[in-house]
């Protein structure tokens, strides 16, 4: 009885455990910063004992390729929808979304704090002419500008460049607007669902 017992009690631990309490989860092989496209080769399944509800198993990995990270997220560890996204900051002839830096003539005022994935407003006066994703806020050394761990007042550098994400329609609008000497206030709002790199 004894031998039977320590008989399944190995059994158990060394195939039971793994193949029947273990659950293979996808997690990212490093982490990665808000905004990031997923790719394959950035995937990688483990095997987990206590799986928290709503992580995505690995079967399940393939429709994370293609989607955009909202936040920054840590490797290794086990993911969940809600760190994903459509790719709001692709761009290309394909989705008539292209990249635009903001001429300095086009700017009456703008804040220093806006950050790549925020969403700028465009006014005329009161007048809000286009709303637009930010894709990059970059220094005078073309280096992306980031926040303190804590608090979007501390940034690394200080604003050069900034680059929107805008439409066919958007990119004329804004044009023909500049073209007769308007320039334009810009505001922003920080995107709750796709929060930058912390």
């Amino acid at each position: 009885m004894i031998v039977i017992s320590l008989g399944t009690l190995g059994f158990w631990e060394l195939w039971g455990r793994e193949n029947l309490s273990y659950r293979q989860i996808v997690v990212l092989r490093e982490s990665v910063a808000a905004h990031t496209m997923i790719t394959e080769d950035m995937l990688k399944p483990v095997k987990v004992e206590n799986v928290t509800k709503g992580a995505i198993p690995w079967n399940k990995s393939s429709a994370l390729v293609g989607l955009e990270t909202r936040q920054f997220v840590v490797g290794d560890l086990e993911l969940h929808e809600e760190y994903f996204g459509d790719p709001e900051l692709r761009a290309g002839r394909l989705f008539d979304r292209y990249i635009l830096m903001v001429p300095d003539t086009w700017v009456m005022s703008m804040p220093e704090s806006i950050r790549r994935g925020d969403r700028a407003f465009f006014y005329l006066g009161e007048k809000l002419i286009c709303e637009t994703p930010v894709a990059h806020v970059k220094d005078s050394y073309g280096q992306e500008i980031t926040d303190s761990a804590t608090d979007r007042f501390y940034p690394s550098g200080t604003i050069k460049t900034v680059e929107i994400i805008v439409s066919s329609d958007q990119m004329e609008t804004l044009d023909r607007l500049a073209q007769k000497g308007n320039r334009f206030t810009i505001t922003y709002s920080e995107d709750t669902d796709s929060d930058r790199d912390k």
